[in-house]
């Protein structure tokens, strides 16, 4: 019999592929504006590290935004790389690895889809690593930069690791998958192509009828596009829009708008300001929250040093509450969440107390005399 943490977690994964099922029954593709000379553009961008850049907080701003601009067409901007081009160079930043919240980019993609069904959306992929390509499949009309990848959703799988009752790990991995397949079934693309991408046991390859591109969970296709049983699938521009997953390739707004039809377009900048000074804010308040807290383990001792480290606890907690995103970074990046903080200025209010009333201006044994955070990983590495 499975334990009550297992089935709950089991529970809770198809409970979040379901949901996305629900919502992928119709593609909802529109069609583009054909009468218009002009037509405006909003441009959304979602650019940097899936689970804090790119957040639910930003696009319900920018969704009430869109509602008010009226665009004719609206363009998803995806820029989301965990693994930097430069190889050689060793030059990426670990900490800037998408976050898991399968769940909430579920979510988005409906607010998105849904919110805004009304007008016609295009995804424009200019880079995707990792999280983020879930994201490019939840659009039937895609595009690519030529220099655009096209990568990482064995990190889909990677994620029903570290189960050792193989029953287990298998009902793990069907579900995670199940997710990971609600994102392409949303954008209308066939589950075959799912599986090459997510899968690394899975082959890939491509036959044409017309015009239209047939997936097949094999190589017998006219093209193979993946003959190993070792690595998932990833695509390039060029193989993307040669064997048709792509539309096209265009490498700037005016190229992909000619690629669509339109010689001259209005482009709508306000979603652009909106999701620039979320990003530029929340950063700005995790850095000054790093300084607070590395402050704050070396503040006196006695009741002056409580107070200075009250202050210092509560500076950060405002932070966390005005942007979600920040306590996501701390609590992985240095093991501190908004409950420990809060429980901790608990701690430091009832030792000042005490110590008004013993008059010891010392400080005594109390909870909140504690320089680091119970439980937590104060000296994790910025």
């Amino acid at each position: 019999m499975q334990s009550p943490r297992i089935l709950a977690a089991l529970l809770a994964l198809s409970t979040v592929a379901c949901a996305f099922a629900q919502t992928a029954s119709e593609v909802n593709r529109k069609a583009f504006p054909s009468t218009l000379s002009a037509p405006k553009v909003y441009v959304i961008p979602m650019h940097g590290q899936m689970g804090t850049d790119i957040h639910p907080q930003p696009y319900k701003l920018i969704i009430a935004d869109a509602k008010k601009a009226k665009p004719d067409l609206i363009i998803i901007e995806l820029k989301s790389a965990d693994i930097d081009n430069n190889f050689y160079l060793k030059n990426d930043d670990q900490k800037e690895a998408g976050q898991v919240h399968m769940e909430e980019y579920r979510d988005l993609v409906k607010s998105l889809r849904e919110e805004l069904r009304d007008v016609p959306q295009v995804m424009w992929i200019q880079d995707s690593v990792g999280f983020g390509s879930l994201m490019a499949f939840a659009w039937p009309d895609m595009y690519m930069t030529s220099d655009a990848r096209l990568w990482g959703l064995q990190n889909v799988a990677k994620l029903a690791g570290g189960w050792s009752d193989p029953d287990v790990a298998a009902k793990m991995l069907a579900a995670w998958t199940g997710i990971g397949k609600g994102f392409l079934q949303q954008g209308g693309y066939p589950l075959e192509l799912g599986d090459a991408m997510l899968l690394p046991e899975k082959t890939l390859s491509v036959k044409f009828e017309g015009r239209d591109s047939v997936w097949l969970p094999n190589t017998s296709g006219v093209w193979t596009v993946d003959s190993s049983k070792e690595a998932t699938v990833n695509f390039n521009a060029t193989t993307a829009e040669d064997t048709g997953l792509a539309d096209g390739v265009a490498d700037s707004l005016d190229d992909l708008m000619f690629l669509l039809g339109y010689r001259e377009f209005e482009n709508v900048e306000s979603g652009r300001a909106i999701f620039t000074d979320y990003t530029e804010g929340w950063r700005k308040a995790y850095d000054r929250c790093v300084e607070w807290l590395e402050s704050a383990q070396s503040v006196d001792e006695g009741i002056k040093g409580f107070g200075q480290r009250k202050s210092l606890f509560e500076k950060v907690i405002s932070a966390m509450k005005q942007y979600p995103a920040v306590e996501r970074r701390l609590q992985r990046e240095m093991g501190v969440t908004r409950l420990q903080l809060e429980i901790e200025v608990g701690n430091i209010k009832k030792e000042i107390a005490r110590s008004k009333n013993t008059g010891d201006n010392n400080g005594g044994g109390g909870g909140g005399n504690s320089r680091g955070l119970g439980g937590g990983g104060m000296g994790g590495k910025r």
